[in-house]
């Protein structure tokens, strides 16, 4: 979401972030962008991967990571090597509480992009899992776009049939068909984090995502591809942080694998430091410090909290297309 993360004052100048989202919206004219920048910083934030942006000298900066974010006509040094995934609420964070569940999924069936065979493959693993520890609990929470509720469903006759009554009771499949994408608030998924130990995530191709920014910043170990690794520092990408499966086949051993280490060998302060990258809190520091740094600002005027960020329709501060 676009959005300002500082007001201008009459001495320095503000700052505002535009996803590519809203930056396909926004009618602009080399004009316009110059008497923007007069009074704003303006910096990108694509939603996802993009190793050939052209800036055409329109952002200031980059609110992405250096990774999966490469531009062709601008300096590698603007890039700010954070992104929303750093900024995880204050609600997930490490629990001390006894946990309820072995593990937890967040995902979203998208036929397009080869959900619901992801789904599926979810559900398989799960079922596989349980033949190797009988006892295992989990929860996968998945929103489903689409005519309600013909894909909700389909995808739930496939986990009726696959599961027994007793397998049901421990592992729970929530499927919610209503305001998708974003059915439940991030307080709400944080309990679902806090009170798991593992987070499992079966995403073949994603680079970083939110799903697993949630449990990093809950000091929970992750089980995935190779690829979620991106996230991280080189440093981390390995157990206890990740378990890697090399190939979908992997993924019941290495679930197990996962629980087990929490139970009897989880090192709280390991995952302690590396939760520290994807709070809200000290990413905010982090950014602010940068910004403050490479555009001369004051230390006045800044806007961010986790709850509410105000957006740029809201302030008619740029036109946007219907």
């Amino acid at each position: 979401m676009a959005c300002i993360i500082k007001s201008p004052s009459s001495k320095f100048k503000g700052v505002i972030t535009i996803t590519n989202l809203e930056f396909l919206k926004i009618k602009l004219n080399l004009n316009s962008i110059s008497e923007l920048k007069k009074n704003w910083i303006l910096l990108y934030h694509p939603n996802y991967y993009d190793y050939n942006f052209i800036n055409r000298g329109i952002f200031d900066g980059y609110l992405a990571s250096k990774i999966t974010f490469k531009v062709k006509d601008d300096a590698e040094d603007k890039i700010l090597n954070l992104s929303c995934h750093n900024f995880a609420p204050e609600y997930f964070g490490a629990s001390n509480d006894k946990k309820i569940y072995d593990f937890v999924g967040l995902s979203k069936l998208q036929t397009s992009k080869g959900n619901p065979k992801n789904v599926v493959e979810f559900l398989t693993i799960v079922k596989n899992a349980m033949d190797i520890k009988k006892n295992i609990s989990g929860v996968l929470i998945i929103s489903v776009p689409g005519t309600r509720p013909f894909k909700t469903n389909y995808i739930r006759s496939i986990y009726n049939r696959m599961f027994s009554e007793e397998q049901k009771k421990r592992f729970e499949f929530i499927t919610l068909d209503y305001d998708v994408p974003f059915p439940l608030s991030l307080k709400t998924i944080s309990l679902f984090y806090k009170n798991s130990k593992v987070h499992l995530n079966t995403h073949p191709k994603e680079r970083h995502g939110r799903a697993q920014t949630y449990a990093l910043a809950c000091s929970i170990p992750i089980v995935g591809f190779e690829n979620l690794t991106d996230l991280v520092e080189e440093k981390y990408r390995k157990e206890p942080y990740y378990f890697i499966a090399n190939e979908i086949e992997q993924f019941p051993n290495k679930l197990v694998e996962a629980i087990d280490y929490v139970d009897n060998k989880y090192d709280k302060s390991a995952h302690n430091e590396l939760a520290q990258n994807f709070k809200s809190f000290n990413s905010f520091k982090i950014l602010k410090e940068k910004l403050i740094k490479n555009f001369s600002l004051d230390d006045k005027g800044w806007n961010f909290t986790d709850d509410q960020l105000l957006t740029l329709d809201a302030l008619n501060i740029l036109t946007l297309e219907d």
